[in-house]
């Protein structure tokens, strides 16, 4: 059988259960899947790459981002988060536009491509305009990412600082998510998914909340919220509610395996055994957490608990970029410096947070995360032989510590090489899409 792609010689990093690493490999690609993976193949194929001297990993999976802010970097730079919010997400949010919207996404979507990105989870929430969600999705076909989109709800918090404009009634949020689920999982939008979720546990009632729980348990489809980023939450929570957030989302039946939550920065050790008992997944976004001061979350321990742990750039805005290799690289060095231990999670830690375990963390396992017969043909091809990766001792070791976008030489997303040295198969340039963002950047900025 002729295969579609076959990427010969390279050291494989399975990622596997058993983690299993192949000298010299080869991995055959058939209508979008892997087909084999062995020594010396001895099929045809339409492409053939050459993986001699570089290494094949699992596409990474971006668990948390907001495409928008991607036209706001370094807007409300060196404050902490809710002064950050009132000077830039609630100031231009509410101005984004569909044609706004195009320039963020095209930015976001080829940077996280061009950092091995294969999966990408957009937390949405400028909810003022019903037609930016299909401009996003339009775009992460077009570009050729598999894409999450969490339809996240606002129904109180004007107080706060929430624009009046991403308020909805309960009722009306958890009827727009069942809308985008209807029209976007069908055959003709294979690799979109749509969750619903909730952006933040003070611009959400009870009732909202409740209702999300109701429709994942009914449906099946997985939610997420932003959690205890600061201590905000928690005063906030104690405030309106008269409990902490855990043991309020607990006792309105919230907690579930369906449910990725988002920053856990202040999260305690008792909190991680709830969380361990429902199975909650766990996102970490390190340089956010850095960036606006909120600290950083107790990873090692959630790790030790058995969490099932993920990756995320979050936004832009507060980042500054959409680049999971550096992310990556950040929140390892944050967390041994916190314990004041270098062994406390390992390069290969990060790498499965980055793959298998974030792939489980947004319920596609049986598909991505690991290279395997059978599953999808998500990858990315690394190329140690520039002057910041030269010498190779550990490749993982490498990937964490001492890469970058140049040392992406492929990233194939379902069988398809959607970028390879500096060029995207959707036919836009680098150059282009940095003209158009600026110039959009420019006049959101204006506004």
């Amino acid at each position: 059988m002729k295969m579609d792609l076959l990427i010969r010689g390279a050291t494989v990093y399975t990622q596997d259960a058993g983690r299993r690493v192949l000298p010299r490999a080869d991995v055959a690609v058939k209508d979008g899947k892997i087909a084999e993976v062995g020594d010396t193949l001895h099929c045809e194929a339409e492409r053939i790459l050459d993986g001699t001297g570089k290494f094949l990993f699992p596409g990474m999976v971006n668990t948390h981002v907001h495409i928008f802010q991607s036209l706001l970097k370094g807007v409300g730079a060196d404050h902490n988060l809710m002064e950050w919010i009132q000077l830039c997400t609630s100031r231009y949010g509410p101005k984004m536009t569909p044609r706004f919207q195009r320039a963020a996404a095209r930015l976001a979507i080829m940077e996280c491509l061009k950092s091995g990105v294969t999966t990408l989870t957009e937390f949405f929430y400028t909810q003022q305009d019903p037609d930016l969600v299909p401009v996003i999705i339009e775009e992460m076909e077009h570009l050729g990412i598999r894409g999450i989109v969490v339809d996240a709800a606002y129904d109180c918090g004007t107080e706060y600082g929430t624009p009046a404009g991403y308020l909805h009634p309960a009722m009306d949020n958890i009827k727009r998510t069942e809308r985008l689920c209807k029209r976007y999982h069908t055959p003709e939008h294979p690799n979109i998914r749509i969750w619903a979720g909730a952006s933040m546990p003070w611009t959400t009632t009870e009732e909202n909340l409740r209702l999300i729980a109701e429709f994942s348990r009914e449906t099946g489809v997985p939610y997420s919220m932003h959690t205890l980023e600061t201590d905000d939450d928690n005063e906030l929570n104690l405030k309106t509610r008269g409990q902490p957030l855990v043991p309020f989302l607990e006792k309105i039946g919230f907690l579930s395996e369906r449910f990725l939550a988002v920053h856990c920065v202040k999260l305690t050790q008792d909190e991680a055994e709830v969380f361990r008992r429902y199975d909650v997944k766990i996102n970490y976004n390190p340089m956010a957490n850095a960036y606006l001061g909120s600290g950083i979350p107790p990873m090692a321990l959630l790790k030790k608990r058995g969490l099932t742990l993920s990756m995320g750039t979050d936004g832009a805005a507060s980042n500054n970029t959409s680049d999971m290799l550096e992310t990556l690289k950040a929140g390892l060095l944050l967390q041994k410096a916190q314990a004041k231990r270098a062994n406390v999670l390992s390069a290969q830690d990060m790498l499965d947070f980055a793959t298998c375990s974030g792939a489980a963390a947004v319920h596609q396992q049986a598909f991505t995360g690991s290279i395997e017969a059978g599953k999808s043909a998500d990858l990315f091809l690394f190329d140690p032989d520039f002057l910041r990766s030269t010498p190779v001792v550990d490749p993982v070791a490498t990937l964490m510590y001492s890469s970058s976008q140049e040392n992406i030489a492929a990233t194939i997303v379902a069988g398809r090489v959607v970028y390879e040295r500096g060029a995207f198969a959707c036919g836009l340039t680098e150059q282009e899409v940095v003209a158009q963002a600026k110039a959009a950047a420019a006049e959101l900025l204006s506004l």
